[in-house]
């Protein structure tokens, strides 16, 4: 998310703090664990001109406003250093052009201008205003507390709720007059635009694993029924033998798929060492990674706990590749420390590829096991290639009945039986055969 923050003082307007405003905003959205997705772009002393150039040259999800502002217009700096007063409907029109595309929220922080917020909400986009006059110390407050809830992954109704609460807490007044538009209702019971990722914009989310490809998400909301900002349906829980008959099932009638094989490492440790109230949230968490660095068409389930199996039709090779490396390294690089401060989480994973020859589920999902497995042993990165067949097994009796129960260990009971009596007679069968 970048927001594009436009600061305005002119010399004949009352002197305001606004470099104190950015300070706050910047040291308490580094609090969150998103925050580094959140990039802010300062424009100082902002001219009318300044506003198409940025645009332009950023493309912001939010354009944020901080200085003075009346009923119907916003003043920035003219040429002269004095006050250029921009009228509310040349703001409209400025979002109205394709290059402003981009911004989904408006943040007005300065006096009167819910007015304008509203009028802003029906060009398609939530909007943020003050119907009265507030100070320096109620405009920084509620910035900074609203990027950082954005920045935990909260929804932009529920981050104009703690901007509005960091004010009380602080002892200030002017909390009740800060207004959110563009959600389904507005404040004084009116019809509002609609937010731009559906009917409730105040419920979608701008940052985290929830706010990644809006597209998708939407779609899947609408297929469901569920609403952005809503808890997606959960990645349902199998043992071997139901995995097996999952991955059966949405191999059927394909003529290639690719699946991915993902191990959260160390689970039990971080249950043993942090709690497994941790492990949960940590499980969670993978879950909505998986979720969103997964194409939309792709069958996902949870095999085990701590394991997950994703598998994709009919798709392109590296397409899949490149995202299941974009999932191991988004759970790699996950900011782990909002749930505990020293906590840290990597996973293991392997793609093994099927083009529709003569190979069941069970002997694809091994191939993907032996992937991770494989890349383990080597310390390699965390993303490995699954082995192209699955290795015969010769050698001594005990030490192979052994590997066999090892690499069996993902497949159904029935499967298992069957496998170990084969490669029993076979080693029976070779153990009899004479030495010369």
């Amino acid at each position: 998310m970048k927001v594009l923050l436009v600061a305005a003082n002119p010399l004949d307007t009352g002197r305001l703090a606004l470099d104190e405003e950015m300070r706050l905003v910047q040291e308490r959205t580094e609090q969150s664990p998103y925050a580094a997705e959140i990039e802010f772009v300062p424009v100082w002393a902002a001219r009318a001109d300044d506003l198409l150039r940025e645009i332009n040259r950023h493309a912001p999800t939010v354009l944020h406003f901080s200085g003075h502002s009346s009923l119907n217009s916003i003043d920035l700096v003219g040429t002269d250093r004095r006050a250029q007063p921009v009228s509310r409907e040349a703001v409209l029109r400025l979002l109205g052009l394709d290059a402003a595309r981009s911004v989904r929220v408006v943040l007005l922080n300065s006096c009167y201008s819910a007015e304008m917020a509203k009028d802003i909400a029906h060009t398609g986009r939530c909007a943020i205003g003050t119907i009265e006059q507030w100070g320096d110390e109620q405009a920084a407050l509620f910035s900074a507390s609203f990027y950082r809830a954005l920045g935990f992954g909260a929804t932009l109704k529920e981050a104009v709720e703690q901007g509005c609460t960091s004010i009380l807490l602080e002892g200030y007044t002017g909390a009740d007059d800060i207004r959110l538009h563009g959600d389904e209702v507005d404040e004084d019971g009116t019809e509002g635009a609609g937010g731009a990722d559906g009917a409730d914009g105040s419920a979608m989310r701008l940052v985290g694993p929830a706010a990644h490809d809006a597209g998708r998400r939407a779609a899947r909301a609408q297929s469901s029924g569920i609403r952005d900002g809503q808890p997606a349906e959960p990645i349902p829980l199998f043992n071997e033998s139901e995995c097996a008959d999952f991955v059966t099932k949405s191999l059927a009638g394909a003529r290639s798929a690719a699946l991915t094989y993902l191990d959260v490492d160390g689970l039990l440790g971080i249950n043993d060492v942090y709690g497994e109230h941790v492990g949960d949230l940590v499980i969670q968490r993978c879950s909505e990674l998986v979720a969103v660095h997964s194409a939309e068409s792709a069958a996902l389930c949870r095999l085990r706990g701590d394991q997950y199996v994703v598998v994709e039709r009919d798709v392109d090779v590296s397409s899949a590749e490149k995202r299941a490396g974009k999932l191991v390294t988004g759970i790699r690089r996950h900011k782990w420390s909002y749930i505990s401060r020293d906590l840290h989480v990597s996973a293991t994973g392997s793609i093994a590829h099927w083009h529709g020859v003569d190979e069941d589920a069970p002997s694809l999902i091994l191939r993907a096991v032996l992937g991770v497995k494989e890349a383990k042993i080597r310390h390699r990165a965390s993303l490995a290639a699954a082995p192209l067949a699955l290795p015969e097994l010769g050698g001594e009796f005990e030490r192979e009945r052994d590997k066999l129960w090892q690499l069996s260990s993902y497949l159904s009971s029935d499967t298992r039986r069957s496998i170990k009596a084969a490669t029993e007679a076979r080693l029976e069968q070779r153990r009899a055969r004479p030495r010369f």
